[in-house]
């Protein structure tokens, strides 16, 4: 078990990673004392393949299950409103606990209604997906999506604890896997240039083949272990510094800006959070290469990796000019200023908001836009 702690004085948390421990929960809960009736959220397919397995551990605690349907979609005001009801049915009180166990759907929406419910009561999140584990789960950024922008609508509220258990990324679609392995792939480019050659080394084994035997899975999860508990330091280093996105934190957002355009402009159906962050990725590398001096080897290492992990690198012919507007409306924008973030090199990253018009369109084209 890896524990690493997010230091943020009185909403100090734990991040703890293990493998075949999501049982051990229900001790760590009573241990604390952190709520008298526990309220998981999940999904369909989760609560089928790990809610059995929560709930023993909750066999001295009242608790009740709370299901979400799965996808993208369901992020929205609405399902947050049926949440509030179920709670009040339910007699959900200050004192109770949200415990979310899922992907980061239901890690933004569980943690949305917590820090709304009551004004704010306490969760824990239990990522069982790859992208939560190294990233959605972690840092208190709570929310839902409007129809027009992603994660418009939020909350920084942060968990008691985050408690990941490797184990449940067995049961991930291939294309789960090379979600998440994005955002990996984005802690190497924006602090770690090790951590990248890591990936770059491992690059063969890092998706379900070894999966399939008792011998490569135990092999397996001892690296995907090193490769969340990695992670995890980089963002909780990240989110100590900055909380709430003041500054530094702005780093996390790299492949993000166009990445979430890609998301809401197709509705969130023809790339997943991943593809379009590891597309937006390389979009920001060709615009750091006229601009920070990042260099053309470094863009090509960056995009021949994220394509042996199967994941895109371009897009099929989208409008720029429907991009763009979709960029006025970003989170990023302040003062009538997008900010991007870009490589100088593998391990360092700036941010700029003086990017030309030309610039932003040109790698546009240069990903497939047009």
């Amino acid at each position: 078990m890896s524990k690493i702690k997010v230091d943020l004085k009185e909403r100090s948390y734990d991040i703890q990673v293990g493998a075949n421990n999501l049982a051990e929960l229900g001790g760590i809960i009573e241990k604390n004392k952190w709520g008298k009736d526990v309220f998981i959220i999940t999904d369909p397919i989760v609560n089928e393949l790990y809610g059995d397995v929560l709930r023993q551990g909750l066999k001295n605690l009242k608790h009740c299950t709370i299901e979400v349907p799965r996808g993208e979609r369901n992020k929205c005001l609405r399902s947050a409103a049926s949440l509030y009801t179920k709670l009040v049915t339910h007699s959900a009180h200050r004192d109770s606990l949200i415990v979310a166990l899922g992907g980061g759907v239901i890690g933004d929406l569980a943690g949305f209604v917590a820090a709304t419910y009551m004004r704010g009561v306490d969760y824990l999140q239990v990522p069982t997906t790859l992208l939560a584990q190294v990233d959605a789960a972690i840092g208190g950024k709570t929310g839902v999506n409007h129809p027009r922008c992603k994660n418009m609508i939020g909350a920084f509220y942060q968990p008691k604890l985050v408690f990941s258990d490797v184990q449940t990324l067995t049961t991930l679609p291939a294309r789960e896997i090379c979600t998440g392995l994005a955002e990996v792939v984005k802690y190497g480019v924006i602090e770690d240039a090790d951590f990248f050659k890591f990936l770059e080394a491992n690059s063969k084994h890092l998706n379900t083949k070894a999966f399939a035997s008792p011998d490569t899975l135990r092999a397996s999860l001892k690296v995907w272990q090193i490769i969340v508990t990695e992670s995890a330091k980089i963002k909780a280093r990240v989110v100590k510094e900055d909380e709430r996105e003041g500054g530094l934190r702005m780093i996390l957002n790299f492949g993000h800006t166009i990445g979430h355009t890609l998301e809401s402009l197709t509705q969130y159906e023809a790339y997943n959070h991943g593809e379009a962050v590891a597309i937006g990725m390389v979009a920001a590398a060709k615009i750091a290469n006229r601009t920070t001096n990042f260099s053309a080897e470094s863009v090509a290492r960056l995009v021949e990796l994220l394509e042996k992990l199967g994941l895109p690198t371009k897009v099929d012919g989208l409008p720029i000019r429907k991009v763009l507007k979709a960029l006025e409306v970003d989170k990023k924008v302040i003062a009538g200023k997008l900010k991007f973030v870009l490589p100088e090199k593998i391990g360092k990253v700036v941010i700029k908001d003086d990017l030309s018009l030309t610039e932003i369109k040109l790698a546009l084209k240069e990903i497939g836009c047009k």
